[in-house]
């Protein structure tokens, strides 16, 4: 797993610096010969643009890159430590040379290797989450949490750290967090195989976290009863009950969720919470809302769930999901240093 999520990353990158690079057009070749199979053959590319610029990053990263493809680890790291210092160098090497480090059994090395590249590039989001998933890995929670969190407060738009969260915290007592984190991720990484995973986890948290009975309706969303989780938890419990009591028989499903978030959403920042516990996905909501697509924003988030209620709700509704699309497209959730979310940032 953590190879597959390496190379996402180091595709994409790729793709646009080589363009980028003088021998761009050589470079692309190279990887298009890689990405056949053709490892050999991309060599031979890649040295005789070495041979014409033995200082062309991109055509050493890519040559290193070919051996790590071909799970040549000690080769690939052999040749990408001789291009730390290169003043092109990207926090991606650093990436594949402790990725390498881990993946042959050095995790000490790897997380120093981090570690150095931290120190160039102070925020990388991925060596942050690079270093937590040697912990994850180990089974050492505790210790990856932390490093996924500075993460985000370093790079708090890179959107892996929040997916790491996310799974740990839907999968704990405290399943408030991973909401948050889980939600946060999917505006960030809107359309992969990681968005539609994150959509049935959050769904499936959100049905585990509350129950309705003759009594009325449970929640449970956090054990650590912070200021922040009491207050999420009573604004919701409030948004929840006020629903039971609106329908004969109440029921957790998507439609029913939507009007709970929405109520939840009116309440809390018509509320001093706002003000003292400022979450920017919350304002987000506020502002699709403002656009009237809070709705079909609310069955995309949840187009995972079971059942087929996404389909069956997008076709009844074609015509105003498309233009939330065409909205929410160019105009994605904003998080910067001054307002990005961390479980630490609001328990300190």
């Amino acid at each position: 797993m953590k190879f597959i999520f390496t190379l996402f990353f180091s595709l994409s990158f790729l793709s646009v610096f080589a363009q980028e690079n003088p021998a761009g057009k050589e470079i692309n070749e190279a990887i298009k010969e890689m990405d056949a199979g053709n490892f050999s053959q991309s060599r031979v590319i890649l040295e005789g643009v070495l041979q014409k610029d033995s200082t062309n990053y991109d055509a050493w990263y890519e040559y290193a890159y070919s051996y790590y493809m071909q799970k040549d680890y000690a080769k690939a790291v052999e040749i990408m430590q001789t291009q730390t210092d290169h003043p092109e160098a990207t926090d991606q090497l650093w990436q594949m040379i402790g990725n390498s480090q881990d993946i042959m059994g050095n995790a000490e090395e790897a997380l120093a290797t981090y570690a150095k590249g931290m120190e160039r590039f102070p925020h990388s989001g991925r060596l942050y989450v690079e270093s937590g998933n040697i912990f994850l890995i180990k089974g050492e929670t505790e210790k990856a949490i932390p490093y996924y969190e500075k993460g985000i407060q370093m790079d708090p738009e890179f959107p892996s750290n929040y997916y790491r969260l996310a799974r740990i915290f839907c999968n704990s007592e405290n399943e408030i967090w991973g909401l948050i984190y889980g939600e946060i991720f999917i505006n960030l990484e809107r359309n992969t195989q990681r968005t539609r995973e994150m959509s049935a986890i959050l769904y499936h948290t959100y049905l585990n976290t509350m129950v309705f009975s003759k009594e009325g309706v449970g929640t449970s969303f956090a054990r650590d009863m912070s200021p922040f989780t009491m207050a999420f938890e009573s604004t919701i419990a409030n948004a929840a009950a006020t629903y039971q009591t609106s329908v004969k028989k109440p029921t957790l499903d998507v439609a029913s969720l939507l009007t709970i978030r929405k109520a939840f959403m009116t309440s809390w920042l018509a509320s001093e919470y706002a003000k003292q516990f400022p979450v920017q996905l919350f304002d987000f909501w506020q502002s699709i809302d403002d656009m009237n697509f809070f709705e079909c924003y609310h069955y995309w988030a949840f187009s995972q769930a079971p059942n087929d209620q996404f389909e069956k709700w997008r076709k009844a509704n074609e015509t105003n999901f498309g233009y939330f699309v065409k909205w929410y497209n160019p105009n994605p959730i904003v998080i910067t240093e001054a307002t990005y979310f961390s479980r630490s940032k609001m328990l300190n």
